[in-house]
């Protein structure tokens, strides 16, 4: 039996460099600690919680539904599995996406987007086209396939031998895709796989539309089916049902995850249209995980979706992001170590560096970003950490979307101070600047 009496360091599977706090309670915009001390939680957990904590009728749900059923084979159909299907089909997704695929978060959706792309070109008598085209940077979870098709320098370290070797474009550049989908041969690729706005690699990267256009062009030239990871950017998260909405471009597949059970229940769903899955019946089907669509869990995705709708919070947050990002450009627009704010609805990214007229990073090691987010934890606000590659330091704000204007004006204050704290303090940033 362990000896150790502090919690964090009782449970953590690595050890943390720091103490990290033990939440026991959940309220609106806020997480409480045992000693009652409050934390904002402006970067939604891990940009996921939508809306608020403490929504007990979601519990009330996932009660409801498990003292009735518990474990039911993936394949069979239950009362709730339905009603999450009906529900995403008539209110959430594209005219034609009927077909769904439950799993149980964003990196098992992401795995199974990419094996539907193979599987749909292998029924088609297509075996040369496995190849997934991710982009640099980007980010789509922990799966060794999933961490294949991303581009995060910091996640993919060390594992590299055990990767596939997926192409990659840059995130803004048409010309690029152009060249490497010719190079590769489009008919060796599969599926582009993309974040419409790049999450915890770029920090809310926006490519423009003119980029949008050529992948679209090219892969539907092509048959390559594009693959839209909208586990952060969906459901609402930046003012529209679905991130891709905001551009030129028209998915094939559309997979979720965070957005879907709000942080109340590991959910996550593959989507696309009936054409792709037809053609699945001509190689046996698609194998599912064992915990694919709990009727309990899809039962907590349902009250979750039913609360969004009920409460407009989708529209809600164009409102609310837009004043956000506002009261952030007034108050660091100008700050010399805040390079670019950008993204839409509430999923923005603050890309932080030495100096904001010439561009210039600090190093690697400095870690800056991340001392930021400790010392706004320290000062009762979290942030959610972002960068990789091109991006060495950001901070996401992806707020639940119930906050309100005492929230904002929390968040650009503290997120200002902390940035001003750490370059104060920090004996890695005074030696550099």
């Amino acid at each position: 039996m362990s000896t150790v009496t502090d919690p964090n360091t009782r449970y953590s599977f690595v050890p943390a460099p720091a103490p990290l706090p033990m939440i026991v309670h959940g309220e609106g915009s806020y997480l409480y600690e045992a000693s009652g001390r409050s934390i904002l939680d402006a970067g939604g957990g891990a940009i996921l919680t939508n809306i608020g904590h403490g929504r007990i009728e979601v519990a009330d749900a996932v009660h409801a539904a498990m003292v009735k059923l518990d474990y039911v084979m993936p394949l069979w159909a239950t009362p709730n599995r339905l009603a999450l299907h009906d529900a995403l089909v008539q209110d959430w997704l594209p005219e034609g996406f009927n077909s769904i695929f439950f799993s149980s978060g964003g990196s098992e959706s992401a795995d199974s987007a990419l094996r539907l792309a193979r599987a749909y070109h292998l029924a088609n008598g297509r075996p040369e086209r496995w190849k997934i085209v991710g982009r640099h940077p980007s980010y789509h979870g922990i799966t060794l396939g999933a961490i294949s098709a991303g581009s995060h320098s910091g996640r993919r370290a060390g594992y590299e031998p055990l990767l596939l070797d997926f192409p990659k474009v840059a995130w803004d550049d048409p010309a690029d895709v152009e060249r490497v989908i010719e190079a590769e041969g489009p008919e060796t690729i599969a599926g582009f796989l993309f974040e419409p706005i790049t999450g915890a690699s770029g920090g809310c990267l926006v490519a423009s539309d003119d980029y949008w256009k050529t992948v679209n062009e090219i892969c539907k030239r092509n048959d390559i089916l594009l693959i839209a990871d909208e586990v952060m950017t969906g459901f609402g998260r930046t003012g529209r049902t679905w991130g891709h909405q905001h551009f030129p471009i028209e998915p094939d597949v559309i997979y979720g995850g965070k957005g879907l059970g709000g942080g109340y229940v590991p959910m996550g769903m593959v989507a696309t249209t009936d054409k792709v899955t037809a053609a699945l019946n001509s190689i046996g089907g698609f194998m599912f995980f064992t915990f694919t669509g709990g009727d309990a869990m899809c039962a907590g995705a349902l009250a979750v979706l039913e609360i969004l709708k009920r409460e407009q919070l989708v529209e809600r947050v164009s409102e609310v992001g837009s004043q956000l990002e506002r009261r952030l450009r007034m108050e660091l627009g100008d700050h010399q170590n805040v390079i670019e704010i950008r993204g839409k609805g509430l999923m923005l990214g603050i890309e932080l560096g030495r100096d904001r007229h010439s561009g210039a990073r600090f190093d690697a090691g400095t870690k800056f970003a991340a001392k930021v987010v400790a010392e706004a934890l320290d000062r009762g606000v979290w942030f959610y950490p972002a960068g990789s590659g091109p991006v060495q330091d950001a901070v996401m704000i992806g707020a639940p979307f119930i906050i309100g204007e005492t929230e904002i004006e929390t968040i650009v204050s503290v997120l200002h101070a902390s940035i001003d704290a750490v370059i104060a303090n920090s004996e890695a940033v005074a030696e550099e600047t």
